[in-house]
């Protein structure tokens, strides 16, 4: 396979993106139903949600029996260690994957497949490296016949991208990489945001520039984002609301309500209330983190 076709695979899945969703395990029938009928363009309910890799004699159960509901135009992260199936449960809301059990449901449908209206940025850019930035930002709207000129001028001067149009990936700084493929993403008018780790590796400075940046455009869109990550503080400083998933087989541990006033930045983190909340998160994702690692180990 060429690296023109490789690329080619790695658009059509920029073009789709993610959702999730979380029920109490306390929550009546009547209760469940009322998320599954909610009418919010951009809902999202994960449903007993089990995937298992693997077969008979050889499985991983990757999350086993998730729930979780997500309102329309929510900001979500999901925190939790490695290899607790946050990436997984991405994948099954994206439609890249089916669940092996359980379902996942995106404004009260099924999930059948990627769809443009579920956009997606990973942890590595997917920018085509034989196209410019403008090339790379049009691409979803041009396979649709649906370029927004305008947006697509508003969209280069939010990120920051000016001067930059005509200018190839491998020209750009890792941070202003990461604007394009926001830039990108957002061309295609998604309305739910999955967002796998897209700043984890970026340096400190370039990163907290990016959680504003991000901050900014959803204060402005009031899109769903659902943002998955490793940290702590990048958590608590972008969400409404923290899940915390436990080690493999991932399931929700806690939910933690972030009850910071918005429009926010990044000076919130020197609050009392902030760290309060970062405590709490801590102290939730601590012993998960060590199951994780006495996993790894054991595996190794």
């Amino acid at each position: 396979m060429s690296e023109h076709d490789t690329n080619d695979e790695r658009t059509d899945a920029d073009e789709r993106s993610t959702d999730r969703t979380d029920r109490p395990d306390s929550a009546g029938d009547e209760e469940v139903r009322s998320w599954t009928e909610s009418s919010g363009t951009g809902t999202v309910n994960i449903q007993d949600l089990t995937k298992v890799y693997g077969t008979d004699g050889d499985e991983l159960v990757a999350v086993d029996e998730m729930d979780l509901h997500i309102e329309a135009e929510e900001f979500v992260t999901v925190l939790g260690p490695s290899g607790c199936g946050k990436s997984t449960v991405m994948e099954c809301v994206a439609g890249y994957l089916d669940p092996t059990e359980g379902e996942v449901l995106v404004n009260g449908e099924p999930v059948d497949g990627p769809d443009p209206s579920r956009g997606v940025v990973f942890q590595e850019n997917r920018l085509f490296p034989w196209k410019t930035i403008n090339e790379n930002v049009r691409f979803g709207p041009q396979m649709r016949d649906s370029v927004d000129e305008g947006r697509i001028e508003t969209l280069f001067d939010q990120m920051g991208l000016e001067g930059f149009e005509e200018s190839y990936p491998h020209e750009l700084s890792g941070g202003m990489q990461q604007r394009a493929e926001l830039a990108r993403l957002l061309a295609n008018d998604p309305d739910i945001m999955l967002m796998d780790e897209p700043f984890s590796g970026l340096d400190a400075m370039t990163k907290e520039l990016m959680q504003e940046k991000l901050l900014d455009v959803w204060e402005d869109d009031d899109r769903t984002v659902v943002f998955i990550t490793h940290d702590v503080e990048e958590a608590i400083l972008l969400a409404d609301r923290v899940v915390v998933m436990t080690a493999r087989p991932g399931q929700v541990k806690d939910v933690i309500d972030v009850d910071l006033d918005r429009p926010r930045d990044t000076n919130v983190v020197t609050s009392d209330r902030f760290n309060e909340l970062q405590r709490r998160a801590s102290e939730s994702i601590h012993d998960e983190a060590e199951r994780a690692m006495e996993q790894a180990e054991g595996r190794a």
